[in-house]
């Protein structure tokens, strides 16, 4: 057999099926089935259709072979070994070797297990960075965070990857210890980039700090009990060692604003104004030695409400001017704060977290601009309310829209707490699809809204502390449907009835065209986005139109316009043999078309049977019917409007004759005699059979003189015959012995 390869045009992009022509032709003189097989040793995946190709005798086909190369397949130069095997004669089965150029297609993931991860000073992450390409990748890691507080680490800091492999890398991240506050959370962007690719991710550390303010709380109310137990420890060593109480009664402890009965003598006599006792005190404006209590609530300016984990420190003021700090407590989620147990007495009130301005209450930068307060004994000072502001934060951010380049995406961020619904920002993502918002106030939880023309809205909700610097979500944004919507006319206008068929990426969308009302109009609704459609236009009586369609993200394509020529018809018929018999494997042949149509006889279930549908009618076409080894015929066909034209049958005349002979010795025919045949060209040989005895046959031979031998055991015959196209000649050879 003889076989030509298609060689691919351009080199293989991984993922992408392309499709090779494998045509053969049968050298043999019997039927054979070819088949074409690819030996895999390459790692090219490959498909072959038809799975059988049916030849006739010096026919010839073609076999579709599709080769994929799958991603993960190193790119590079491949010799791939094609077997194309005869059924009817293996020995005449044969392999060339095709060539084939792999793309490189370079690409990698990153990944890192666990992202999260909370420690006081340092922690650390395993990294995994995948080769998802077919090319090697010699990789760099970095890692870095937007507020520069981390020092990040990954070891090691290079690595080198083959195709489909993995490598793994510990990415360490540390930053200076805090002694007291909130767990912070520090976000940290880890990038793994070579020369062909780039792949990132992002980290979080969460820092708790040595103290935390729970604990604060905790030791300096430890303080304060420890204080005044030393207090009353000295107050009564104090006490119990002073002298010992005498008999005389002292004077009264309180001064008498009225006099008694007692003394009303003393006032008669002249003696005056009944002074006090030496050593009395009045009876009011004096505070017993109990503990008063603070209270209030924390507001945060941002939400207008109240506010946790924020310090408040209460100083007592001695007479000098200086404050003291006394007690601190922490607001609790609502804001609210009580001190208890404070000495009577002038106090002033700071209030201060991480994060947030230092207030001194009610509303003052400063210790001098704050308001004091009175602590009463046994008494409780409340409603002492206090408004923070939060440093400015911001939201740092990318979305995915699947598009390259991406398309410019509107972020807007509106405060999720307050009365304000008014947005505090709104931009637009760079080119590589990042956003980042500054100036945000906090606290506060903000929505973030993501809008893209031809894009479904994107949501996502961050939760920012004071001053805090947030890396949000990475945002994926889906395309919304599309739609595609024209008109089909046909010769005399606006075609109902005609059926719409739109295909992309393996789903197949109907409509058809009304054929009252908005005739020929069509609107294929909900088409997944974006996405090349192929659309498909048909009618009974028309000829088949088919047009590519790029449709965007969400586009709604207006105003295609549609022409159906004329109408459709089809032409069937058998082809047979001269003397009997149909035709397998007949090329069948159409001219008169706008492109040539051709197509090939049945040689299973009704065989020498065709059909040429979808030809544009009215027209006038000549089919012409050719097979190797028989004269080519030609019938002309005239189609009307619509019309089909079946009973075309076609007799084909053999193109050669054929010698059937005997060969004879003693008057009986004798097998195993060696026959030549030849005209002065390259002989055909044969040889005589037993059964019948002495007989012989050659088919296929072209019309011609023919000189035939005979020859066995030294004896010879020869004969000159003629040849007639379609005809059998049949000699008869006595073999007598040569001298």
């Amino acid at each position: 057999m003889r076989v030509q390869l298609e060689e691919p045009q351009d080199a293989l992009v991984p993922g992408e099926p392309v499709e090779l022509a494998v045509d053969v032709t049968n050298g043999l003189a019997v039927i054979d089935g070819v088949r074409v097989e690819l030996e895999n040793r390459t790692g090219l995946e490959w498909t072959a259709e038809p799975d059988l190709l049916p030849l006739f005798p010096d026919g010839t086909g073609t076999v579709t072979v599709t080769i994929t190369a799958p991603p993960g397949l190193a790119a590079g130069a491949y010799r791939l070994p094609v077997q194309v095997r005869s059924t009817a004669e293996p020995a005449a089965s044969t392999v060339q070797f095709l060539p084939v150029q792999v793309r490189p297609a370079p690409s990698m993931s990153l990944a890192v297990h666990p992202s999260d991860r909370t420690a006081r000073r340092r922690t650390s992450y395993d990294v995994v960075c995948r080769n998802t390409g077919n090319v090697p990748l010699e990789v760099d890691l970095a890692a870095t965070d937007t507020a520069h507080l981390l020092t990040c680490r990954p070891e090691p800091a290079a690595l080198r990857i083959g195709p489909g492999h993995d490598s793994t890398a510990r990415l360490t991240v540390s930053c200076k210890r805090r002694l007291l506050g909130n767990e912070v959370a520090h976000r940290a962007q880890l990038v793994a980039s070579s020369t062909e690719a780039q792949a990132e991710t992002g980290v979080t550390f969460r820092q708790r700090p040595i103290f935390p303010r729970g604990a604060r709380t905790i030791l300096l109310l430890a303080a304060i009990v420890g204080v005044w137990a030393a207090v009353m420890v000295v107050a009564l060593n104090h006490a119990l060692n002073s002298n010992p109480p005498q008999k005389i009664a002292p004077a009264s402890f309180y001064a008498s604003s009225h006099p008694t009965n007692a003394n009303a003598a003393y006032h008669s006599s002249g003696a005056g104004a009944n002074p006090p006792p030496a050593g009395a005190v009045p009876k009011s404006g004096l505070d017993i030695a109990a503990g008063g209590t603070l209270a209030g609530i924390v507001d945060a300016a941002s939400t207008g409400s109240g506010v946790g984990r924020i310090t408040v420190q209460a100083y007592a003021l001695e007479q000098a001017g200086r404050a003291v700090l006394q007690a601190s407590t922490a607001t609790a989620a609502d804001g609210t704060w009580a001190i208890p147990g404070l000495l009577p007495g002038p106090y002033k009130i700071e209030i201060s977290a991480q994060g947030f301005t230092t207030e001194w209450y009610p509303s003052s930068a400063s210790e001098s601009g704050g308001k004091t307060i009175q602590v009463h004994g046994l008494k409780k000072t409340g409603g002492l309310r206090a408004v923070v502001k939060g440093l400015p934060g911001s939201i740092t951010g990318s979305v995915v829209t699947g598009e390259t380049p991406p398309p410019s995406v509107t972020v807007t961020v509106t405060p999720g707490q307050g009365s304000s619904t008014t947005p505090v920002a709104t931009v637009t993502t760079s080119s590589s699809g990042s956003y980042t918002i500054t100036g945000i106030p906090t606290p506060n939880s903000y929505d973030l809204s993501f809008t893209a023309p031809g894009f479904q809205p994107g949501s996502d909700t961050e939760v920012l502390t004071g001053g805090q610097h947030d890396i949000a979500n990475t945002i994926t944004l889906s395309a919304q449907p599309g739609s595609i919507s024209g008109m089909v006319t046909g010769g005399s206008g606006a075609l109902g009835g005609v059926t719409v068929t739109a295909s992309a990426n393996g789903q197949t969308f109907k409509t058809a065209t009304p054929t009252s009302g908005a005739v020929g109009t069509f609107t294929l609704g909900n088409l997944p986005s974006p996405a090349t459609y192929l659309l498909t236009f048909a009618a009974p009586g028309y000829g088949t139109a088919t047009i590519a369609q790029q449709l965007g993200p969400g586009q709604a394509l207006k105003g295609l316009t549609v022409s159906l020529s004329g109408g459709a018809g089809d032409i069937s018929g058998t082809v047979v043999a001269q003397g009997g018999g149909a035709l397998g494997g007949v090329t069948v042949t159409i001219t008169g078309a706008t492109k040539p149509v051709s197509t090939q006889t049945l040689t299973a279930g009704q065989i020498g049977s065709f059909e040429l549908a979808g030809l544009p009618t009215p027209g006038q076409y000549t089919l012409t019917f050719s097979l190797s080894g028989y004269t080519s015929v030609t019938i002309p066909v005239n189609l009307g409007s619509g019309a089909s034209a079946s009973g075309v049958d076609a007799t084909m005349a053999p193109a050669n004759g054929s010698i059937d002979g005997t060969v004879m010795l003693g008057g009986t025919g004798v097998a195993g005699a060696t026959i030549t045949v030849t005209d002065g060209g390259p002989p055909l040989t044969t040889v005589s059979t037993t059964d019948p005895a002495g007989s012989f046959s050659l088919s296929g031979v072209a019309p011609g003189t023919y000189s035939v031998t005979a020859t066995l055991s030294g004896q010879t015959a020869t004969v000159q015959v003629t040849v007639v196209a379609g005809d059998t000649a049949t000699p008869t050879l006595t073999l007598v012995a040569t001298s």
